[in-house]
């Protein structure tokens, strides 16, 4: 006989499919949180989050201390401050008096050409652009004993071409002429260098004349190596076309009217900074000297990936030849111990890690690497800077919430057995807690793939 379906079945049935169908979807459920993780892209918002929170918190200064312990220098420097930087990274490798406040002289012209090439980024001018020589940018109205470049009335002469007689001559007519051109005065060109001064951070450095001519002019070693940081990164290329220049011929024919009939009192000037052929890759930047300083020099040279910048300031020295000899003493003395005792090391960026959340509104987050800038690598053996090694030490999964910009790991990078230096990872967004039903479901579930990974 057939057996006809009861009814009172159903009360067993129906609870039975829907325990196998949950114990279905949870093994689903628990198999993909098993899976490698796929992090969803950041949202614009999340992404202006994460950017905020890395300047807020992991903004490099411009310049900073080694960070690792190393034995100081012990050699004598003639300069009253000195100070020399690894231009990649900011790091201080050797200082003397690095605080003292110093008329720069004529570095100060450093300054101007930043600005004058913020001016030209800004569409304001062009290399090209004639610049109209006001009365007090000739070289017959310059203060006594004034570098000058020779400028003069009717003539043609171009923003680069004054570029070059700043950098070349140490031109304080040149400088005149740039600040006039840009602001209209060399007061209101002071006013916008001193803000441009503030905006990266260098209290310590103002400026009353363009050329750096006025012992007014302030700034430290440390600043001022701060400040030819962010010029030849900004603008590198100003280092072959200008700094690098040895010679300069003004003015010729093509800087006066076709119809000239005066006299062209044509003349070579030669760069005064002597070391461009003594240091191997010098390539800048700017001597200075007034009285009240002293004989000061801001040095840049490139070997390899490497690149140092220093500054000496307050150079002793009775006349031109003594106060050149020991500053071209005391910069060579800097950069060459520099090359020999450190190398620039520059890292792959590390890639985003993803990292599994368990009770959050959302599955997964990336870790990444709050800071990425190259390192110093201390000469400690033969090419050490090919035997520097990179860990990454990170946390796979984390329970929610979690906070945008929280520590998850870091990356490690050593050489011989110093750690050069440790770099934080950190979440690159906010996860918030799920609903309690999402919390239980992932607590169950870790619980069961962490009791299949211990068998």
């Amino acid at each position: 006989m057939k057996k006809h379906f009861n009814l009172k079945h159903l009360f067993w049935i129906v609870p039975l499919v829907l325990l196998i169908g949950c114990c279905a979807a949870f093994g689903f459920y628990t198999y993909g949180r098993y899976l490698p993780v796929d992090v969803p892209a950041l949202t614009a918002e999340q992404q202006e989050q994460f950017s905020a929170f890395i300047s807020d918190n992991y903004s490099e200064p411009l310049t900073r201390s080694l960070p690792y312990s190393v034995t100081p220098a012990s050699f004598f420097i003639y300069a009253k401050a000195g100070i020399i930087i690894d231009a990649s990274n900011g790091c201080v490798l050797y200082e003397k008096n690095a605080d003292d406040i110093i008329p720069p002289a004529s570095m100060a012209k450093i300054a101007l050409m930043y600005v004058t090439f913020e001016a030209i980024n800004n569409g304001e001018t062009s290399l090209d652009a004639v610049v109209d020589l006001v009365p007090e940018s000739w070289a017959r109205n310059a203060p006594l004993q004034s570098s000058i470049m020779g400028l003069g009335p009717d003539q043609i002469v171009t923003l680069h071409e004054l570029l070059l007689g700043l950098s070349v001559a140490s031109g304080n007519d040149a400088a005149t002429a740039i600040a006039c051109h840009i602001s209209g005065s060399v007061e209101k060109f002071c006013e916008r260098e001193n803000a441009e001064m503030e905006k990266l951070g260098l209290t310590h450095t103002r400026f009353v004349d363009a050329s750096g001519y006025s012992e007014l002019n302030l700034t430290t070693p440390r600043e001022f190596a701060a400040l030819a940081r962010v010029y030849i990164e900004r603008y590198p290329d100003a280092l072959k076309t200008y700094h690098s220049a040895e010679s300069l011929t003004f003015p010729t024919a093509a800087n006066y009217p076709p119809d000239w009939t005066g006299r062209i009192n044509t003349r070579t000037m030669y760069a005064t900074n002597r070391l461009l052929d003594i240091i191997e890759g010098c390539d800048g930047l700017k001597t200075g000297f007034i009285y009240e300083s002293g004989y000061n020099i801001s040095l840049t040279a490139k070997r390899g990936d490497t690149r140092f910048i220093s500054v000496t300031m307050g150079g002793p020295g009775i006349g031109t030849v003594q106060g050149n000899k020991y500053r071209v003493a005391d910069g060579k003395k800097l950069q060459e111990w520099a090359f020999s005792s450190f190398k620039t090391y520059h890292p792959e960026k590390t890639k985003p890690v993803p990292i599994k959340v368990w009770g959050g509104k959302t599955d997964s987050l990336f870790a990444c690497e709050a800071q990425s800038h190259a390192l110093t690598v201390p000469n400690v053996k033969e090419d050490a800077v090919s035997s520097v090694s990179k860990k990454i030490f990170v946390t796979k999964e984390i329970a929610s919430p979690v906070e945008c910009g929280a520590v998850l790991g870091k990356v490690q990078y050593s050489v011989d057995g110093i750690i050069l230096e440790e770099i934080p990872i950190v979440s690159d967004r906010t996860v918030e807690n799920g609903n309690w039903f999402k919390r239980t479901v992932d607590k169950l579930s870790k619980k069961l793939i962490d009791t299949l990974n211990k068998k």
